[in-house]
């Protein structure tokens, strides 16, 4: 049996449940559809859960000044869920950077974003940083964020989620979508949304549409308890192959 939709998102992460809810307080029937066991498990999740300022990137500055917008924008909408009270430090490694630290001087000024000199030696051995920055920047609670979205989500009976689900075709039939699960199940929408991000190819080639040319990189991340020294404190290394020292939740767990 087909049944039809308004909307269809394909991925429950913070997108795909923030337009699920948009569309949701219009009045449209909305299908989110989530290849895991529930929400919020993936990039949502283990990607950061940085509020970016855009301070990591400084080779551009029209994508370092959107995210310094839309972080006062998310910060005021999802205040319930950010973490702002620790120092978050950026650090130009005087290796294998891309850039130094009078360049990321400039960039910060010209993007008008904080950037405080801080002495390298509080943090760093001697002569591995080219300069060390105190910024403003916060993370969020992953956790506390997913609650929110499937609390609101759940006053709208118009709102169907469904997890576990994989996708096996979808087909473009005259001016309709058609999405084959591998249970048997078809929906039909004149509207797809997809909201996978590192799976976003996966989905164009599917649906016929040229991929994007992304480069993947695998990150480790390792989840553990710190010392009093670096409870509350975010420690940032670049530009390039460095490493991230983050608060994770609104707790003290690290990664």
């Amino acid at each position: 049996m087909n049944i039809n939709k308004e909307k269809i998102i394909i991925g429950a992460g913070l997108y795909g449940f923030y337009s699920a809810l948009y569309c949701a307080r219009k009045g449209e029937k909305v299908l989110v559809l989530e290849k895991d066991e529930e929400a919020f498990m993936r990039a949502t999740y283990i990607n950061q859960a940085r509020v970016h300022m855009g301070y990591h990137y400084p080779r551009s500055y029209s994508t370092a000044i959107k995210s310094a917008n839309y972080f006062e924008r998310f910060n005021r909408d999802y205040g319930f869920c950010i973490h702002d009270s620790f120092e978050q430090i950026y650090a130009i490694s005087s290796d294998f950077s891309w850039s130094n630290a009078e360049q990321f001087r400039r960039f910060c000024h010209a993007t008008d974003i904080k950037c405080e000199d801080v002495s390298t030696d509080k943090y760093f051995n001697d002569f591995m940083c080219d300069g060390a920055f105190l910024t403003r920047e916060y993370t969020y609670d992953a956790h506390l964020l997913r609650d929110y979205f499937i609390n609101e989500l759940k006053k709208y009976p118009n709102v169907q989620i469904k997890y576990n689900t994989d996708i096996d075709m979808i087909k473009n039939i005259g001016n309709e979508y058609e999405i084959i699960l591998n249970s048997g199940e078809t929906y039909k929408s004149k509207f797809i949304l997809n909201s996978t991000y590192a799976s976003v190819n996966q989905i164009l080639n599917m649906l016929g549409f040229e991929p994007f040319k992304i480069k993947y990189e695998l990150c480790e991340i390792i989840l553990c308890e710190v010392s009093e020294k670096l409870k509350n404190v975010g420690i940032t290394v670049m530009d390039g192959p460095f490493f991230l020292l983050c608060l994770l939740e609104k707790q003290d767990i690290i990664h």
